[in-house]
């Protein structure tokens, strides 16, 4: 008997189509984060999905989301988005990439899918993925990087 797979998804990742990130039968969907708005928005958009509140730019809510999945018997599937004109956001998903390394190696054919909007910190995640590449070919990691350009910042109506 097979477990079910494991998905982990960060908040931002709720922006891209849902088709990616709905739960195959007896698929286990994490979403973490912080933003009341968005995690609301995920319990409507993703039915089943458990929902951990986690600060990814705290160590100790990402060790207590790691102790989550670990228990669960490791991630398959790690689905995180971030904007790249925010530095703390890029360094967020970088510790994140780092904190979840170990329960992504305990199943063989993981992945790693990150979607970035361009911006001035996307040098400094691509030098961090050339630095982890070798390590997660090893581990058999699959790691997909989709660039996004910047959307457009829309005025408010008044």
């Amino acid at each position: 008997m097979s477990q079910a797979t494991v998905t982990l998804l960060n908040e931002a990742a709720l922006d891209l189509p849902l088709e990616q990130l709905r739960r195959a039968d007896g698929a286990v969907v994490i979403v973490a984060g912080s933003s009341l708005v968005r995690m609301t928005l995920a319990e409507l958009s993703l039915p089943g999905a458990q929902m951990i509140w986690t600060d990814f730019r705290q160590s100790a809510s990402l060790r207590h989301l790691h102790g989550v999945i670990r228990d669960l018997g490791g991630l398959d599937r790690l689905v995180l988005a971030g904007n790249a004109q925010d530095g703390e956001a890029m360094f967020s998903l970088m510790c994140a990439i780092l904190t979840f390394l170990p329960s992504l190696r305990r199943k063989p054919g993981a992945e790693v899918v990150l979607t970035v909007q361009e911006g001035p910190a996307l040098g400094s995640l691509r030098a961090f993925l050339q630095r982890l590449d070798g390590r997660m070919a090893q581990d058999r990691i699959r790691l997909l990087l989709q660039i996004q350009p910047q959307r457009p910042t829309q005025p408010v109506a008044a």
